[in-house]
Parts: C-alpha cells; sequence; structure tokens
C-alpha cells in the first residue's frame, strides 16, 4: 500500500509541476508594437541656452503602448532646426545617430556636452582646430524608445521614433568636437624616453589610437616597427612622468616575460602598473598592437 500510494503522489506532483507550467506560460507577456508616444515640450525652449558640461538639459515624454509595464530603454537623436523650418537630424551610414547616454525612465538629464558634440558632428567638424563658434540656433530633441535583451540587443518590433520633437528655440554649442582618444607606448622600441610634456613632440608617432567610428571605445591601434632584440614595452594614458598613468602587466615595476604562439600572436591582461611586457629576441618587424582599456587586454600580432 505504501508503494501504490507514493506512486499516486509522484503523478500528483508531476500533474501539479505540467499546471504551474501551463499558469506561467499564460502570464507570460505579449510584447505589443507600439504606434506612437510623444514628447513633452520643454518650459526653457524660448530661454536662451549655452551649453556646457555639466550643463545638464531635462527632456520628458511619454511611454509607449506595450500593452505591459515593459522596461523599455530611451535614446536621444539631435538635429538642427533650419530657416525653413525643417530638421535636419544626426545620422551616420543613413541610420539615426543617437547619443551615447540612455534611459530607461521617460525623463532625462542631457549632460550639455553630449548635445555640443552632436551639434558639431552636424556642422561637419572633424577636428577641435575646424570648429567655428555658429552662435544660437534652434535645436530639436527626439526620442527612440525599444527594449532590448539582457546583452543589449534590440527585440524586434519594439522600437519607435517619439511622433513629434522638442525644440529649443536658442541653444549654443561650443568646441566639443569629438576625434579619437589616444595613449603612448613607451618602451625598447622607442628608447625608453620619459613621457613628460616637454617630450610630446618625440611621441607623436608613438601613439595608438581609436578607429573613427569607435570614438569613446576606449580600444586603441597601432603599427610600430621594431628593431631586432628584446622586446619591452607598457603604456601610457597620458604624457605625465613615468608614475601616475602608466599600464602594464602587472602593478610592480618588473617585466613579465611573454611570448608569441604559433600564428604571431599574444594576448594578455592590461592592469594599471609599471610592468613591462617583454618578448625576448624578437627578430625584428613590425607588430601590431591592440589595447582595450575598457575590456583591460593587450593584443600584440605579428605583422607577415
Amino acid at each position: 500500500m505504501k508503494k501504490i500510494f507514493s506512486l499516486a503522489m509522484m503523478l500528483v506532483s508531476i500533474l501539479a509541476m505540467f499546471t504551474a507550467c501551463d499558469e506561467d506560460r499564460d502570464s507570460n507577456p505579449v510584447i505589443k508594437s507600439p504606434t506612437t508616444f510623444t514628447i513633452n515640450q520643454s518650459p526653457v525652449a524660448d530661454q536662451y541656452i549655452q551649453l556646457a558640461k555639466g550643463n545638464n538639459v531635462n527632456l520628458t515624454w511619454s511611454q509607449p503602448d506595450y500593452d505591459y509595464n515593459a522596461f523599455a530603454t530611451y535614446k536621444i537623436q539631435v538635429g538642427l532646426v533650419g530657416n525653413d523650418g525643417k530638421v535636419t537630424w544626426n545620422m551616420k551610414d543613413g541610420k539615426p545617430k543617437f547619443l551615447a547616454s540612455t534611459y530607461t525612465k521617460a525623463n532625462s538629464n542631457i549632460d550639455g556636452e553630449e548635445i555640443a558634440a552632436a551639434i558639431c558632428e552636424l556642422d561637419g567638424f572633424k577636428d577641435k582646430t575646424e570648429y567655428v563658434d555658429k552662435g544660437y540656433r534652434e535645436v530639436a530633441l527626439r526620442v527612440y524608445s525599444c527594449i532590448e535583451t539582457s546583452m543589449g540587443e534590440e527585440i524586434a518590433g519594439t522600437g519607435i521614433m517619439s511622433s513629434n520633437y522638442a525644440t529649443f528655440k536658442h541653444m549654443a554649442a561650443y568646441n566639443a568636437v569629438k576625434s579619437p582618444g589616444f595613449i603612448y607606448i613607451v618602451g625598447s622600441l622607442d628608447g625608453w624616453k620619459e613621457p613628460n610634456a616637454g617630450n610630446a613632440d618625440y611621441y607623436k608617432d608613438w601613439r595608438l589610437f581609436e578607429n573613427e567610428d569607435g570614438i569613446d571605445s576606449k580600444e586603441y591601434h597601432g603599427t610600430f616597427e621594431v628593431p631586432a632584440g628584446d622586446l619591452l614595452f607598457r603604456f601610457y594614458a597620458a604624457l605625465t612622468g613615468w608614475d601616475a598613468d602608466s599600464y602594464g602587466s602587472q602593478k610592480d615595476d618588473s617585466p613579465v616575460d611573454v611570448s608569441f604562439d604559433a600564428s604571431g600572436s599574444y594576448e594578455g591582461k592590461l592592469v594599471k602598473g609599471k610592468g613591462s611586457y617583454q618578448f625576448a629576441g624578437f627578430p625584428g618587424g613590425k607588430v601590431k598592437i591592440t589595447v582595450n582599456m575598457k575590456k583591460n587586454t593587450v593584443k600584440v600580432e605579428v605583422v607577415k
């Protein structure tokens, strides 16, 4: 009887489990493709606004109707309003280019530096030396909403641009032109000259740069001709002397022996410190170096 009772209880448990699964599936929301949402016009839309880093611009909007309390991601696009009232939006490769900061609530405080940088892009300035002050102009802002996966990928059918845009009648940018960032490589290949401000001209040829389409990515690339012999180097984020801005293989000021694999490649970690990477007996030639200061990685490849 005990065995029969145990078997009966097992069957009841299994049935309960399937029922719970069915109920769980029934409660999972079906994402509805929203059709519209609107931006609120700013109460300071007619005031004179001089953009600056830390001088935030507030923007609010209604929530798109996803048919449930969705955790949406909101992105901001900047445009310039022409004399004919038409808006020229910041675009890249035919697609909207959004500000770097994103939001999860229908309320944003946008750093003035981000807006100014977008205006500089719209004006076509590629370098800080090209900048021309164009004074106060009418600027438009609109919002894009979507739902993203945990990996930051947009879920199909959830993206929607606001049906209107907010305008600021008198907004002035400044020289916030974004250009690729760079770091310095210091070591046996460039003579271990001290990385200070007085040697800035010397180190112009010993820099690794971000890609044009990867500004603020903190990933830097450079290819260098290296003489034969032991190859040692580390990296500097700025020319402030030997200690403050040094990055390498370890914290201590002592080289770490590393080597290329059979394909002529090396990958390792990057830490805040003065430990150099040391490739003993390098035969000479070109090497391509990639440094990612967000992921804290280094990759060195022999160029064949």
